[in-house]
């Protein structure tokens, strides 16, 4: 267990680690709208929204709450009272269908909520370019830092396992000293009574 901790530990501590580097993709993507002043709640069109950036390391989407942001945007400006907006992505349009399907059934099921879709006639999702500098990359130096960043991480992860396995190591000579410490000294014990 203290190696797996320890192994955490060192994961977490690693520079390299930290960083991460978005890529550019097309996804599709819906919002989901709520006020609590009311019981209406509002669904967009699954969009594809091209240029797209999605955060190698968790695979999440480069600037999610923008995106949030120009639904909630959208949505004032409609006349609703406090907004509160999220959206809702995936890289494959089969799976953005079956998490708009899972949303609006669950809130058309009871009926205790009322829906309104809006199209995307009336609001579209624009892109946003992160202001990293694999923005600026070409699809080669793109290739090249994820590559690296891979290759960082592989490092990184195989030094914290070599340093978990030091450590246990070193605590299983310590057990073996205090074991034979403790030897010694009941057997001086033993023979103190024994004279």
């Amino acid at each position: 267990m203290n190696q797996i901790k320890t192994l955490l530990l060192l994961l977490a501590l690693m520079p390299t680690w930290a960083c991460a580097i978005n890529r550019p993709t097309s996804i599709f993507m819906f919002g989901f709208c709520t006020s609590f002043n009311d019981s209406t709640v509002y669904l967009t069109d699954i969009q594809q929204v091209d240029s797209a950036w999605i955060d190698t390391k968790t695979d999440f989407l480069y600037s999610r709450d923008n995106y949030s942001f120009q639904l909630r945007d959208y949505m004032k400006e409609a006349g609703v009272e406090q907004p509160t907006c999220v959206v809702i992505f995936a890289e494959k349009r089969k799976n953005a269908e079956k998490k708009f399907l899972k949303l609006r059934k669950r809130y058309t099921r009871k009926g205790t909520w009322t829906m309104k879709n809006i199209d995307q006639n009336s609001f579209s999702f624009q892109h946003i370019t992160p202001d990293t500098p694999e923005a600026t990359y070409t699809k080669e130096q793109l290739r090249e830092a994820i590559k690296k960043e891979k290759a960082e991480m592989k490092a990184a992860k195989k030094q914290a396992k070599t340093a978990a396995k030091t450590k246990a190591r070193e605590k299983k000579i310590e057990r073996q000293k205090a074991m034979e410490d403790a030897r010694q000294r009941a057997k001086e014990l033993k023979q103190s009574r024994q004279s």
